[in-house]
């Protein structure tokens, strides 16, 4: 909870002024693990979930300042997430974990960037309190592998 929500609270109490003169907007990036539950690490479920309220939260409030507040819920991307690994041994998880994805790949950290910044950009300029899931259609398809983390 202190890595991946209370920093955020912190940091983002700690930009309101400077957001509110500078027209900003916040973009937060949580998981579809606070969309869909898995046994293998329900804090971490909690702690994303909370994200995505706080995010409406924030919109809610931060709104009348016009300060635009959003959230990305990435699924499996290709990341350093499983740093303590071999290349070889991640990339089976990337792939395991891609497989189950409608699209049938991982994405890429790109492509995550790029939503970030369609989000944080003038086209989004009517976009606030909205989670934008980017995970290859795994939620839609109800295909996440609670399953899949204890085999591998």
């Amino acid at each position: 909870m202190k890595l991946n929500l209370y920093s955020m609270v912190l940091l983002t109490h700690l930009s309101v002024d400077h957001l509110s003169k500078t027209r900003g907007n916040i973009v937060n990036i949580s998981s579809i693990a606070g969309l869909r539950a898995f046994s293998t690490n329900p804090a971490y479920c909690m702690a994303k979930c909370s994200i995505d309220m706080f995010t409406k939260c924030c919109a809610a409030e931060l709104g009348p300042k016009n300060i635009r507040v959003n959230v990305i819920n990435p699924g499996p991307i290709k990341t350093g997430a499983f740093r303590s690994l071999t290349r070889e041994q991640a990339d089976t998880i990337f792939d395991t974990l891609g497989s189950f994805t409608p699209v049938g790949r991982a994405g890429q950290g790109r492509e995550v960037a790029d939503t970030v910044l369609y989000l944080a950009s003038d086209h989004a300029r009517f976009v606030t309190g909205t989670q934008l899931v980017i995970d290859g259609g795994m939620v839609a398809a109800n295909s996440f592998p609670t399953d899949v983390f204890k085999k591998l």
